[in-house]
């Protein structure tokens, strides 16, 4: 019996490979340039507007809990501007809220040695915030601090004038989207109930940023 092998017999046996050619290669770069050039922008928008979300809600839930532990404890509870928060014995500067801390006020007197509207060794403290990015400007209607009674309400006044109004933008300022601002407002009622805001009016009201 005659066995052929017609393996590389005629033009079936053929096995082309194709590869891109020069001009594909071009082609397919421009593209992926145009998109790169379309997506980058948005990602940048993307990455600032989260900062500034996520650092205005933060402050929220700071505010939040500091009310929530002054009427748990029965006990002023103070959230202050720190620009060291994660020292061994923090400080507060009263200026912007770059950084904070949360704690529990012993003053004032008859609490021996107790400074009210600052912080002393030993009280506790419930948080403590790290500086944020640097690209966030803050800024504050009042001294960078707030007290919450063991009602719950926001104190009124006291050593320092506790802040009602804080702005947080970047190097974009107050652009507008729709009736929107890109900047966020932390609002501190006398009620004590803190809300963060975007809305071009409750943004205008709280000042101007940077």
């Amino acid at each position: 019996m005659l066995v052929t092998d017609r393996s590389s017999d005629g033009p079936a046996s053929v096995r082309t490979q194709r590869g891109f050619t020069l001009t594909e290669l071009m082609v397919t770069l421009a593209v992926a340039g145009v998109l790169a050039m379309i997506a980058v922008p948005n990602m940048h928008t993307f990455l600032q507007n989260n900062r500034l979300s996520s650092a205005s809600n933060d402050l929220l839930r700071s505010f939040n809990l500091a009310r929530t532990e002054a009427i748990k404890h029965q006990a002023n509870v103070v959230v202050c501007a720190s620009a060291a928060p994660m020292a061994a014995v923090p400080t507060c500067s009263y200026g912007p809220f770059n950084g904070w801390i949360v704690f529990q006020d012993s003053g004032p007197p008859p609490w021996p040695g107790a400074n009210p509207w600052q912080f002393d060794n030993g009280e506790p403290i419930f948080e403590r915030h790290v500086l944020l990015d640097s690209s966030i400007t803050v800024k504050t209607d009042n001294n960078g601090i707030e007290m919450y009674l063991a009602t719950g309400f926001a104190s009124p006044a006291g050593l320092k004038n506790p802040t009602r109004n804080i702005l947080l933008c970047d190097s974009r300022g107050n652009q507008m989207v729709g009736t929107n601002s890109i900047e966020r407002a932390v609002l501190i009622p006398a009620s004590g109930r803190a809300r963060v805001s975007a809305t071009s009016a409750d943004v205008l009201a709280a000042g101007t940023c940077p």
